[in-house]
């Protein structure tokens, strides 16, 4: 097995761009060019903050990329990580639903190896699929007990791990 080079498509970023300047502007703006009641400023400028980080997390996601390899799994970026999947000690994969009736959503994954710092990369990565199944591989192969949470959406992925079927 060869090494993939994965990112964030361009497309995923900018409308993540477009959304934290928007927000970062609407919250912003007010504050700076009306007067605006104390606690109403006060809520303001938590959004507006709130809206910047998340464009500083967009920027380090545009600066990431990850490369998933036979043995390892690294994000090359300012906030960079290795996982050794041979000393896989910590997997989980998330489900995070937009809706009600749970028919919209994403994932993450978050993977670590001993001594290392966590990988998290969520469903909008490119190869986020096959970075999911070489995680569960090493996970099976490392003899690693996953949450149930994890094996239930593992499973909603079509992937098992053996040894950590449900019983039904």
């Amino acid at each position: 097995m060869s090494s993939a080079v994965l990112r964030y498509p361009r497309q995923t970023l900018w409308a993540d761009y477009i959304r934290a300047v928007a927000g970062a502007v609407l919250c912003g703006l007010p504050l700076l060019l009306l007067q605006v009641n104390r606690w109403i400023g006060l809520l303001l400028g938590a959004a507006c903050l709130l809206f910047l980080l998340f464009l500083t997390r967009t920027v380090l996601r545009q600066m990431t990329r990850y490369i998933l390899g036979p043995d390892t799994f690294a994000a090359d970026g300012p906030a960079g990580g290795l996982v050794e999947w041979a000393r896989l000690d910590r997997m989980a994969l998330s489900y995070y639903s937009t809706k009600r009736d749970r028919s919209g959503g994403w994932m993450q994954l978050a993977v670590r190896s001993a001594g290392a710092r966590s990988v998290k990369v969520d469903s909008s990565l490119d190869g986020f699929y096959d970075i999911v199944e070489r995680a569960a591989k090493a996970a099976e192969a490392c003899k690693l007990e996953l949450s149930p949470a994890t094996r239930a959406n593992l499973r909603s992925m079509g992937i098992t791990v053996a040894g950590q079927e449900e019983a039904e």
